[in-house]
């Protein structure tokens, strides 16, 4: 298996769906563009401590509590990939459910998802190192990762979205799917005549095949996104109108399992709380929820003081950035993977400084980690902005192929 692969095994993934129109500093939602950046800042601080800290250090009490915040990264990402799919689609319903070029790019990248998901797992570059894995290398190499889970779960979907053709219909059969995939999650992780499937496809079901990330119980929080994305399709400012019905419904997330469990009603039996538990499932979704009303909230300031100082000024250097990191975050999501644990083409941190670095030191190296990064989403995001121009055109004269055409 790759080196890379065993990065994934606590948390994570991003996935660019599409930008985020809204009306606030250059048509996107920042709150949403925050958001991304919170789990981004999550995602490289938490990888970077599992894969280099001192196991002396990770044995520590503290670590357990660090572990339990960073098992929020993931469900960040999910929830703003259904938030940002949703946000475009309701908004642009039939460019993005009708045949045509926008329809074709969205399919595009979510392939593109898929492929790059399972290139992070190779597990070598030979035809014959392929022919020679042993059955449990071939599980590693397929099991169903955050890209790969993102890329199917968007897909089936925008095949949804196409099939019901109204955004209201699309709308209940998400919120009907969110409580199938939460509620049957104990069942369907129970069930073992998923093992008789061909390899690679059980694990997008359960945890039979050992995949981090399959459809049931995590699409829900993609599903959650989209539902949010509804409500917001026709509000020209989503963090204004939004921010109280957000930290309403996080509350009432919230406040549910700790009813239930205080009624001590048990209706599954014996099953894993923590992967499975649709209550523990609703106290992660009511947590991501709560951090983005309160983003909204930062984004109603920001709105307020910039009218006061200055109606209609650009955004300064830190929202283009943070915006840039949201944006780029699978770009981010690869780059800070291969540089820590490597892949088949390179050799990563870890073989390098090994599982030896003090709490200051990780520190230090997690945070020169996401300046890079920071540093790469920024690059990246100016690249596809603005590409290098041929020198006939930068010169001032057509590029003579394509003016012909």
């Amino acid at each position: 298996m790759s080196r890379v692969a065993a990065a994934s095994n606590t948390d994570v993934g991003p996935v660019r769906v599409a930008s985020t129109p809204g009306p606030t500093g250059g048509g996107r939602w920042v709150a949403l563009d925050l958001l991304r950046f919170c789990a981004v800042f999550l995602m490289v601080q938490g990888h970077t401590f599992s894969t280099l800290l001192d196991p002396a250090v990770r044995a520590e009490r503290w670590y357990r509590h660090h572990l339990f915040v960073h098992g929020y990264t993931a469900p960040m990402f999910m929830f703003a990939s259904g938030l940002a799919f949703g946000f475009t689609t309701f908004r642009a319903w039939e460019r993005n459910t009708r045949p045509g070029p926008g329809l074709n790019k969205r399919l595009r990248r979510y392939a593109w998802l898929l492929a790059i998901g399972y290139a992070l797992h190779l597990p070598g570059l030979s035809w014959q190192e392929f022919a020679t894995l042993s059955p449990s290398r071939l599980r590693a190499f397929l099991q169903v990762d955050v890209l790969q889970h993102t890329g199917i779960s968007l897909a089936l979907c925008q095949g949804l979205a196409f099939a019901l053709r109204r955004p209201e219909r699309f709308a209940a059969a998400i919120a009907a799917l969110l409580a199938l995939v939460v509620f049957s999650a104990p069942i369907v992780w129970a069930w073992t005549g998923v093992q008789a499937w061909p390899v690679g496809l059980g694990g997008f079901v359960n945890g039979a095949e050992d995949s981090l990330f399959p459809l049931v119980p995590w699409a829900g929080f993609t599903y959650a996104g989209i539902l949010t994305a509804y409500f917001a399709r026709r509000a020209s400012r989503p963090s204004h109108a939004l921010a109280w019905p957000i930290a309403a419904a996080a509350a009432l997330a919230l406040l549910v399992p700790i009813a239930i469990n205080h009624a001590g009603i048990a209706p599954y039996g014996r099953h894993d709380f923590w992967k499975t538990s649709p209550f523990y499932f609703s106290w992660r979704l009511g947590n991501v929820m709560g951090v983005l009303a309160l983003l909204c909230f930062a984004e109603q300031a920001l709105d307020a003081r910039r009218s006061a100082q200055r109606p209609g000024a650009p955004d300064g250097p830190v929202l283009r950035v943070v915006r840039a990191v949201g944006q780029e975050s699978l770009v981010v999501y690869v780059a800070h993977l291969v540089l820590l644990h490597g892949s088949v083409l390179n050799r990563g941190l870890k073989s390098h400084l090994g599982e030896t670095l003090s709490l200051v030191q990780a520190t230090a190296v997690a945070l020169g980690l996401f300046a890079s990064m920071v540093w790469l989403a920024w690059a990246w995001s100016r690249l596809e902005k603005h590409p290098p121009k041929p020198k006939d055109e930068a010169r001032g004269r057509s590029a003579p192929s394509l003016r012909a055409a």
